[in-house]
């Protein structure tokens, strides 16, 4: 990607139907844009960010989970925005296909 670019974001990357697909947009020091392709059913196993992060889901909808706790279950869809902290355990389930973009900040 150059500078002074106009690209729309969900055509820049593609499903793949055996992983998650992703792709490093931008990174700054610690701070990163990452894009994600996920196919429904896709499972994006308990992690962590290591910073402050959210989630704009391009198109689709994902679950999202924080340490496996059923209170903290979050249906993210297509133009919604999702902020969470560094350090929480979380998990990504596709519930459709569906592209993102996450901020680490």
């Amino acid at each position: 990607m150059t500078h002074h670019s106009v690209i729309e974001l969900k055509e820049m990357i593609d499903f793949n139907d055996e992983k998650i697909n992703s792709k490093v947009l931008a990174e700054n020091g610690e701070s990163k844009a990452i894009l994600f392709a996920i196919k429904k059913e896709q499972f994006m196993p308990e992690h962590i960010s290591p910073k402050d992060t959210f989630i704009y889901v391009l198109e689709g909808e994902i679950e999202f989970e924080i340490n496996h706790d059923e209170n903290e279950r979050y249906k993210i869809e297509k133009g919604d925005i999702f902020f969470f902290n560094a350090e929480e355990k979380h998990t990504v389930l596709g519930k459709k296909d569906t592209k993102m973009l996450v901020v680490r900040l």
